[in-house]
């Protein structure tokens, strides 16, 4: 085994290229140390399981992304610029997104953050800028489970113009990952939108006028 020392920033860095490579999935202990170019055991010395590493990992995926501040700019642009700049970074990475699906709350806090104040700042309730942080996150993170995934071959059976799954299934297969996320995100946006309009406003104070 080599003697030299790895810094964390070394071993998050090698983590990556293999997911890069090979995808979470590929990511073990194994493939670390082959990866730093030792031996099968030596990432034990610096990491005490996948766990941590993932943690590790999932801390620095998002560490450099620069929240819009500027509060002269219309909200839901705030917040499709935010979420631009996160969908940026999961790219960079293949599989870091499902990793942070699980891990946000802990190794993302800043970026949790920004997203609810944009939200809190636009005039959504406690309530609701939990949920629409939910729905976000979820869509966010989650969906790389399925446009990860290999698309299933798609059948051409005798076609039928009056069944619309006939329709849509060539159509689906020649769109691209960019088509479904920006339908995605704008419809996600668009229905905030029209949620926030939709709901009352609260009653003014009256002023007393006696005296």
């Amino acid at each position: 085994m080599t003697s030299r020392t790895l810094t964390e920033s070394a071993i998050v860095d090698a983590a990556l290229r293999v997911i890069r490579h090979s995808g979470v999935e590929g990511l073990s202990m194994r493939a670390l140390s082959r990866e730093l170019g030792m031996s099968p055991m030596a990432a034990y010395y610096y990491v005490a399981n996948k766990e941590e590493l993932l943690d590790l990992v999932a801390a620095r995926a998002l560490a450099d992304i620069r929240v819009p501040k500027s509060a002269r700019t219309p909200w839901p642009v705030r917040l499709r610029l935010l979420i631009d700049l996160i969908d940026e970074a999961l790219r960079s990475y293949r599989g870091v997104g499902e990793v942070l699906l699980d891990r946000m709350h802990r190794t993302q806090k800043h970026v949790m953050r920004a997203i609810m104040e944009i939200l809190s700042e636009a005039g959504f309730s406690d309530a609701d800028v939990a949920l629409a942080y939910a729905m976000i996150h979820t869509y966010l993170f989650g969906r790389y489970r399925v446009t990860l995934a290999e698309p299933p071959p798609v059948e051409e059976p005798a076609g039928d113009p009056t069944d619309v799954v006939w329709r849509v299934g060539p159509l689906s297969a020649r769109l691209s990952g960019r088509d479904y996320y920006d339908f995605g995100v704008d419809t996600l946006i668009k229905g905030l939108e029209s949620r926030l309009s939709a709901a009352p406003t609260p009653p003014r104070r009256r002023r007393d006028r006696t005296g």
